[in-house]
């Protein structure tokens, strides 16, 4: 086997590897929106530069108790059958390189059929690292699954943007519609203003044709 480039991670009290050719990118935790019926370990999606992202949580998939979300918490975006999946860690640590003698595969005896992502074991100093297939962790089935709340989760989205877009347009049209209403206020003053004077002026004018007469 020969060497490979691993990012390094936490799962609680866990330590484990992803070949780096796996991993499309590293984000850190942000609030996820929470879909229906789907498996408890699916936290729920992000947007990702406007494509909607399923976000696994490893330490739910594997069982090993709930996860403390922290500043340090981190999202594996990876691609599987060309959909973009996101697996939530407690923590990224590293990027390192493990030498081919530094690898041993699965041994025989943990090797079961529902534990296929387990690819290898590395060995740091005296630390071992389980190196992970990131493609082998979810089934076809919650893969399909994954792909129908992507779907529902767009339409949702889409949904979301229309009504902000028309409540953005009443917004103006209500705006636009005071604007005018004072403007026409301004005028109808303006005009009252200008009517009161010319009273006041032809009253005086009046007054004072009286006053000639007089004399």
């Amino acid at each position: 086997m020969d060497g490979i480039q691993i990012v390094v991670f936490g799962l609680n009290d866990e330590t484990c590897g992803v070949d780096t050719s796996q991993v499309r990118e590293i984000i850190k935790f942000e609030k996820l929106t929470k879909m229906p019926q789907m498996p408890k370990f699916i936290d729920g999606v992000i947007n990702i530069r406007g494509s909607v992202v399923p976000v696994v949580n490893l330490n739910k998939r594997f069982e090993l108790g709930e996860m403390e979300i922290t500043k340090k918490a981190k999202i594996i975006i990876t691609e599987i059958d060309t959909k973009q999946v996101g697996f939530l860690v407690n923590d990224v640590f590293e990027i390192y390189k493990l030498e081919s003698e530094s690898i041993e595969t699965t041994p025989k005896l943990i090797q079961k059929v529902d534990n296929a992502y387990l690819k290898s074991v590395g060995k740091k100093d005296e630390k071992l690292i389980s190196i992970l297939d990131l493609e082998a962790i979810l089934t076809d089935l919650e893969i399909k699954k994954l792909e129908e709340s992507k779907i529902t989760a767009d339409d949702e989205e889409e949904t979301e943007i229309m009504t902000e877009a028309v409540e953005n347009t009443e917004v103006k049209e209500n705006t636009e519609a005071e604007e005018e209403i004072k403007a026409e206020k301004k005028i109808e003053a303006k005009e009252d203003t200008e009517s009161r004077g010319r009273k006041g002026e032809k009253s005086k004018n009046s007054a004072k044709t009286k006053k000639n007469e007089k004399k």
